[in-house]
């Protein structure tokens, strides 16, 4: 049995479609899988293993997990002390020895990539064959524990396709995929740095594959290549294929470098169908010193030059990451870099502490850097020579009010209007960071009415910000993505709503149905109210032009971030 244990239900998991797949045709009896998330309960998990009595349980281990799938190999090891009990992934695949010494529970650690090792190994228990002298293992034998030699690499072309045909195996989840294996370059905090040289997938099997998502209509496809674009006419030809193939549904990540995006990529790139890509540039640190010391390649102007270009497209969304308490990142140069990133408006920036990897680079040089981090799972970073505790806590508040408040997608309007006015975002989610802590919403959570209602509050305070229009666009994004249930202290809105009889009314009318809702002229008006949402604004909060406007919002019709569709409608009074 295969164990994946994610961190969401929302995500699945690749390595053990992989492993299932590849070794399933050497077998007399499919392995097993079972696929849970870190939310559930432990003893759950246990008694979903036994009942299905497996004798070999090996665990999918990442930074999220490791902790429960140590808990939970060491209670099945009581439940049925004959199995075989292993585990492979990036957590586990170096230092494998002393994992193995710290968990007796366990027989063998997988390391590296686990497609040969795992059909070779399962092949064997199958036969009754000894199996702990086999390539790529870490294994307990008797009271010794050895680590066999590597398995020399995989050829792509036998990788077979991870999921089911009908999706079955995933039907609500995000579908990852994987084109290339390796990373061409060497940043110290990523494991993609010890592999030599990128590996591929060939393009018809590629293009096959992408075929079974279309044709499925997949939400989502998340490509996990480290460096998706690194053979920029490869890369062309995979987003060639997929526009020229497009269903109108399916969207698709790539974490690229912006700055390998050659003049033809970017010409092809304007062409895409708005939201069909996204993707994922990591930007990491503009601090020169930070990015040498850590090996990370960044033409800062050129990145900077690409990412606007690609936004003036108003096609693709981007998401910029940013790691502190990197080598020689203190506060202020961290400030600098967020200032930086944020000025680039990406739709997501995503700011992550480092954690130190066992097998990287960082983890090797830590004692050079003075880097100290925690002593479990995620290991990450307590504080460096630049960066002490306080500051590192004070970045943890930042990075809490960026994700509910800029990463949500909640709060779009209004931001952008806010820092038309002012000019030092990291100061501002700073001080929004310290006024939360400080109400102790950290201890006590935050309803949704809440997160708006103390956004609110904390702007309307700011000496430069007008109240009234701050309420306008932040009424916007919470009508956006939910009608109102009731009246928000904060609207303030001198504006009188639209109300249900003159809703149904317009909803009542052909004329009104073909010009906003077409393919709606014979819906019941009823039935359509409860799809939609009319809301009355003293200003024109599209286009920021001082005249009222009424939006029409489609709750069926979203974007990425889930905003709901806005039209500007025209009510009878107002016509002529």
């Amino acid at each position: 049995m295969f164990v994946a244990i994610n961190a969401k239900y929302i995500h699945s998991n690749l390595a053990v479609r992989y492993l299932k797949r590849y070794a399933a045709p050497a077998l007399e009896n499919p392995p097993q899988v079972l696929e849970c998330t870190i939310n559930h309960r432990a003893d759950w998990i246990l008694e979903e293993i036994f009942r299905c009595a497996p004798d070999v349980v090996l665990f999918s281990t990442y930074l999220w997990n490791v902790t429960l799938v140590c808990q939970l190999a060491a209670e099945y090891r009581k439940l049925h002390p004959e199995a075989v009990i292993g585990v492979g992934g990036p957590q586990v695949s170096y230092e494998s020895a002393a994992f193995l010494a710290q968990n007796p529970a366990l027989d063998l650690v997988i390391r590296g990539e686990g497609e040969q090792a795992v059909r070779q190994l399962l092949e064997a228990i199958q036969a009754r064959q000894d199996w702990r002298s086999l390539l790529g293992l870490t294994v307990r034998d008797g009271s010794q524990i050895r680590e066999n030699p590597p398995q020399p690499p995989l050829d792509l072309a036998l990788l077979p396709f991870p999921y089911e045909p009908d999706f079955s195996d995933a039907p609500d989840q995000i579908k990852y995929y994987e084109s290339s294996r390796g990373c061409p370059f060497q940043c110290q905090y990523c494991l993609s740095s010890i592999e030599r040289g990128v590996r591929n997938v060939p393009l018809e099997r590629v293009f096959a594959d992408l075929t079974l998502f279309l044709n499925a209509k997949v939400r989502q496809v998340k490509f996990v290549d480290r460096t998706f674009n690194c053979d920029i006419r490869r890369a062309i030809a995979i987003w060639r294929f997929l526009r020229d193939h497009d269903n109108g549904v399916t969207n698709f990540h790539f974490e690229i470098t912006a700055e390998l995006l050659t003049r033809d990529a970017l010409d092809f790139l304007g062409t895409i169908r708005p939201e069909q890509f996204q993707f994922e540039i990591g930007v990491q640190s503009t601090n020169p010193r930070t990015l040498q010391a850590v090996r990370r390649q960044n033409d800062w102007p050129a990145l900077c030059a690409i990412v606007r270009e690609i936004k003036s497209f108003r096609n693709i969304h981007q998401h910029l990451d940013l790691i502190a308490g990197l080598p020689y990142e203190n506060y202020d140069s961290f400030h600098r870099s967020f200032n930086d990133v944020y000025a680039l408006e990406p739709e997501q920036l995503q700011l992550g502490f480092l954690k130190i990897l066992k097998g990287s680079g960082l983890c090797r040089d830590q004692e050079k850097y003075g880097l100290v981090y925690r002593d479990y799972p995620p290991f990450e970073i307590l504080f460096t020579p630049a960066l002490p505790f306080q500051d590192a806590l004070r970045l943890k508040a930042v990075e809490e009010m960026v994700e509910l408040y800029y990463n949500s997608g909640r709060f779009v309007h209004a931001l952008r209007w806010l820092f038309s006015i002012l000019d030092d975002p990291f100061a501002f989610y700073q001080a929004l960071g310290e006024r939360y802590v400080a109400q102790q919403y950290p201890a006590r959570g935050m309803t949704l009415d809440q997160r708006y209602a103390f956004f609110y509050q904390f702007c309307a305070q700011i000496p430069s910000v007008d109240a009234g229009q701050l309420a306008e666009y932040l009424k916007l994004d919470y009508c956006l993505h939910q009608r109102p249930k009731r009246r928000q202290e904060w609207f303030g809105s001198a504006c009188a709503p639209v109300s249900r009889q003159q809703c149904l009314a317009l909803l009542a009318q052909p004329s009104f149905r073909e010009r906003y809702l077409p393919g709606d002229e014979t819906a019941d008006p009823k039935q359509l109210y409860k799809l939609l949402d009319f809301e009355s604004f003293c200003l024109d909060v599209l286009t920021g032009e001082a005249k009222p406007v009424v939006l029409l919002l489609d709750y069926r019709r979203r974007d990425l971030l889930g905003n709901a569709l806005a039209l500007p409608v025209v009510l009878p009074a107002d016509s002529d």
